[in-house]
């Protein structure tokens, strides 16, 4: 069973998602020049959202290079010699996710995505080997750590996004979620706002500003989609059910509710959505919706939200049901109230955001039956 999401979004001057010149992201598509919100900013703004971390109610992961050092840490802390403790951090750690970084034998020379429970089973395995005097081979600790780390139960973040580790694949981790890089519905310029800052405390007699600078930002309505595996997921989270359920609430309401923090100070970039679309569908069918923009969307009475709704609206009237292998479950969300030229998309209309999500969660209980 998939869960779909849509959104159409629109921002004022924001820079969400920077490139590697400071510059909001752009692509290419439908032959001009779009807006763009990478998916990595995106899941990561998601899954440290204090929205998802109060609804999943359990630890989620940590991303992090510095997991030697901390094994490292945890084995001392146990009274473990210096020596010791090193060399058993550092063997566990290689023996299951990676080796060590080159110019920092702490850090693994990997961004390792782990969940605290995941943690502490290695270093509990660690401790144990190193008081009972057991060898550290990296052989055997592979074959034993990855064998009892498969199967666990993971963090909602991870079960969500997975892991990919090519060190020892055994114990990556199929995604759940797709998430996909967000595109403005229409043609965007990037513009520079050239700002002065003065100097507090220089002399009265003198002029001229402290420093001078450029930042880069845009306007956007932006097109969103993500899309839930809902059998993943629980197999990700070993077949516990009810994490499943809080978890897929928790995405539900982040999605609709977090954005990335770029320049966050400077421009205010926290806009709530002004479309919410979703789909649940038994037999894994669907689609993004990107295509109801490849024409880009002119503006109408100054502004390009309405006419983005109105364009996806006739895109999934056209275009969706000639897919279908079964009949989804819809809901809405339309708080502006637009006239949709689909009568399936009106009648799927919720009246808050918790209605929508209780509706996605309803139509989810229903199809599982």
């Amino acid at each position: 069973m998939l869960i779909e999401v849509h959104a159409i979004q629109s921002f004022g001057p924001t820079n969400l998602n920077r490139d590697d010149t400071g510059n909001p992201k752009e692509a290419l598509f439908g032959g001009v020049r779009r807006a763009r919100i990478s998916s990595q900013a995106a899941k990561r703004a998601l899954r440290v959202s204090p929205i998802f971390e109060r609804e999943v109610a359990v630890p989620t992961g940590r991303r992090t290079k510095l997991l030697i050092g901390r094994l490292e840490d945890i084995l001392a802390g146990e009274g473990i010699p210096a020596d010791q403790a090193s060399a058993a951090a550092a063997a566990t750690i290689t023996a299951v996710f990676a080796s060590p970084d080159k110019k920092d034998a702490k850090k693994t020379n990997v961004l390792v995505f782990i969940s605290d429970d995941e943690m502490q089973l290695l270093a509990d395995y660690a401790l144990s080997a190193v008081r009972d005097g057991k060898p550290l081979d990296e052989k055997a600790l592979k074959n034993d750590l990855t064998r009892r780390l498969k199967g666990r139960r993971l963090a909602p973040d991870i079960a969500l996004f997975g892991r990919m580790l090519a060190d020892n694949p055994s114990v990556s981790v199929e995604a759940a979620c797709q998430v996909a890089h967000a595109l403005s519905t229409h043609e965007v310029n990037t513009e520079f706002d050239y700002f002065t800052a003065v100097d507090d405390l220089q002399p009265g007699e003198e002029s001229g500003a402290g420093m001078l600078g450029l930042v880069a930002f845009n306007s956007a309505t932006y097109y969103r989609c993500a899309r839930l595996d809902h059998e993943q997921l629980v197999a990700n989270l070993g077949d516990d059910g009810e994490l499943a359920r809080r978890t897929i609430a928790g995405f539900l309401k982040a999605f609709a509710l977090v954005v990335p923090s770029g320049k966050q100070n400077s421009f205010v970039n926290q806009h709530a959505p002004d479309f919410l679309l979703a789909v649940v569908r038994p037999d894994h069918d669907g689609q993004s919706l990107d295509n109801a923009f490849e024409r880009p969307v002119r503006a109408r009475g100054g502004g390009y939200v309405e006419p983005s709704i109105h364009a996806l609206a006739q895109y999934w009237e056209a275009v969706d049901p000639v897919y279908r292998l079964s009949q989804p479950r819809l809901a809405v969300l339309n708080p502006r109230r637009y006239e949709l030229p689909s009568a399936e998309l009106m009648a799927a209309m919720q009246p808050d955001l918790r209605a929508w999500v209780g509706a996605v969660m309803q139509a989810l209980a229903e199809a599982q039956g």
